[in-house]
């Protein structure tokens, strides 16, 4: 699976997650989607999407929680509804971070042994600007047959 859809998957569980176990009133639903989450996209993501897939599920949580909690605010007027949302946000926060912080962990961990820290390498490599001395499958240039290139001339005229 690519990194987008990943995080594509991981943005709906955690929504579903929290729409259920708000419904359902279990907060520890909402903590077992994060798990979960995480720990599948960690799974069966690509290795070049490794990266992407470890740094973004509390962003993923906080959007699909607010979401979640502005869907199901039962108020009269956007004040109130504002309000409703926001005190929501925290307290289920509150709640699940113990859920939070082990759904991080279980997801760094099965990506560090699925490569993770290659990924690191790469993306250092590639800020550094280093890109000669990464090893790449793909080939850099364009292949010339070894005898093409001593019949040309200086400017490329092919020695007329």
């Amino acid at each position: 699976m690519t990194a987008r859809g990943a995080i594509l998957g991981m943005l709906a569980l955690f929504f579903l997650g929290t729409l259920v176990a708000d419904w359902m009133h279990l907060a520890v639903l909402t903590g077992l989607s994060f798990v979960a989450g995480c720990a599948l996209a960690a799974r069966y993501t690509r290795r070049d999407g490794l990266l992407a897939v470890v740094v973004t599920p509390p962003l993923l949580f906080l959007i699909a929680l607010v979401g979640t909690e502005v869907l199901t605010s039962h108020a009269d007027t956007a004040k109130h509804a504002l309000t409703s949302a926001a005190e929501g946000t925290i307290l289920t926060l509150a709640a699940v971070a113990p859920w939070l912080f082990s759904g991080v962990i279980v997801g760094l961990a099965i990506a560090l042994f699925r490569g993770l820290p290659q990924c690191i390498g790469d993306l250092r490599t590639e800020l550094r600007g280093d890109l000669g001395l990464r090893e790449s499958s793909a080939p850099r240039g364009p292949a010339v047959p070894k005898g093409a290139a001593a019949q040309r001339g200086p400017r490329g005229s092919g020695g007329r």
